[in-house]
């Protein structure tokens, strides 16, 4: 179980307050008092869950009977359903309800205006509080017994699991002894209040057969003390919860807010550092990356005077492969080539070249020649195939009187 604080609105404006700790029992000997500043600050150095104790003269408990057959629409029907035993508006209402248990419902209802200024305080100060209710169902009651408590001008009972009522102690005597007639006792009766004078005067208001001496009459419990001496420290785990509907818990955007505000102003400031260093570095290396450039074109003049300027990289790498011979890095077949060519047209006598066009890569040469026939041509094929390459010709076309076509001179393969 974890620590936790319980929390009144007292009717002088003020807040009480005592904590919970893990295992269960009170901390500390009594309660706190002080504005809500004062209780913001004893919940928030510890960000303790908050278990509101709302005055019950503001809350009626009743036990409703109901007829609504379609469940998913209960929360909306069952205020129309209690109308008639209503005194304020349904709209202006705030209700609570717990498990349905057959056709009968628990429900707690106050008016919403008065709910508001009884959490008004706990949401501004951004305080997490989970349960809220009456004052009465947080009192502790023995073996299904009853629970009175007389204090400040005000009578607070507990009549059941989740009966009771708060009321002035100018209407006890009437009220009470009402009880005698509609209140079923199964128990001890704990009278509570400060001093035997009050607690004289609580005893007088109960019912008088409550008070008799006859062995059918309940025990009554005389006890000095008040209601923070019985508020049952597991009250807030009941079923039924004020803390609903359009009082639920919201998610707390803003304590988060304030609790990230500083590591996101670290993070932004460390990114903006990053950034900056980052912008630096390339500065810098775009200024080495010139500086290296121009030493290279440089070292390209050197070695070509009258090349043009571009990548030099590139340019002395090409050139490099051609000296050697091709990007094969090996040795050249073009005169090889060329001469076979040559010796096959000198021989054909009426066989001219228009252009010629070697290529490493594949080592082959490509001509375009002209005849007075296409037999000329065949034959200056057969004469270069006779020196031991590989000649096709491709593209023959009649021109007139003459035959042109692309003749490609290859080595054969082995």
């Amino acid at each position: 179980m974890a620590e936790k604080l319980f929390a009144r609105n007292t009717a002088d404006g003020l807040w009480q307050w005592r904590r919970v700790a893990s295992d269960g029992h009170w901390s500390g000997d009594t309660f706190k008092t002080g504005d809500a500043d004062a209780l913001a600050q004893e919940v928030g150095g510890d960000d303790l869950p908050v278990a509101l104790v709302v005055p019950g003269q503001w809350v009626v408990s009743t036990h409703v009977e109901i007829d609504i057959k379609d469940k998913r629409h209960f929360a909306k029907l069952l205020p129309y359903e209690m109308e008639e035993e209503l005194i304020d508006s349904v709209e202006d209402l705030h209700m609570a309800f717990g498990p349905i248990t057959g056709d009968s419902v628990d429900v707690l209802y106050l008016k919403s205006d008065v709910m508001n200024s009884v959490v008004a305080d706990l949401i501004a100060a951004n305080c997490d509080f989970r349960t809220a209710l009456p004052d009465y169902l947080n009192l502790i009651v023995e073996d299904k017994g009853l629970t009175f408590i007389y204090e400040d001008g005000v009578v607070i009972a507990r009549l059941g699991k989740m009966r009771g009522f708060a009321i002035e102690a100018s209407m006890a005597p009437m009220i009470l002894a009402d009880l005698g007639e509609t209140q079923k006792v199964d128990g001890p009766i704990n009278l509570v209040a400060e001093n035997d004078y009050d607690l004289d005067k609580l005893t007088l208001w109960l019912p008088e057969q409550w008070r008799s001496e006859a062995e059918d009459s309940p025990e009554l419990v005389r006890n000095i003390g008040g209601l923070w001496d019985w508020i049952d420290t597991g009250s807030d785990r009941q079923p039924i919860n004020l803390r609903s509907g359009s009082y639920s818990r919201q998610l707390p955007l803003t304590r988060w807010l304030q609790e990230w505000k500083t590591p996101l102003v670290a993070l932004a400031a460390a990114y903006v550092i990053a950034l900056a260093v980052t912008f630096f570095q390339y500065q810098v290396a775009k200024s080495q990356q010139k500086t290296i450039l121009s030493q290279m074109n440089a070292v390209y003049q050197q070695a070509v005077p009258n090349g043009r300027g571009g990548d030099p990289e590139r340019k002395l790498e090409t050139l490099v492969k051609t000296l050697k011979g091709g990007p094969s890095g090996g040795t050249t077949n073009f005169v090889a080539l060329l001469n076979s060519v040559a010796k096959a047209v000198k021989q054909a006598g009426n066989i001219t070249m228009s252009s010629i066009r070697y290529t490493g890569d594949q080592r082959e040469l490509m001509l375009n020649i002209e005849g007075s026939s296409f037999a000329e041509l065949e034959t200056l094929r057969g004469a270069v195939t006779a020196e031991g390459f590989a000649a096709e010709l491709l593209r023959v076309e009649a021109k007139g009187d003459r035959h042109s076509a692309r003749m490609k001179v290859t080595e054969v393969a082995k």
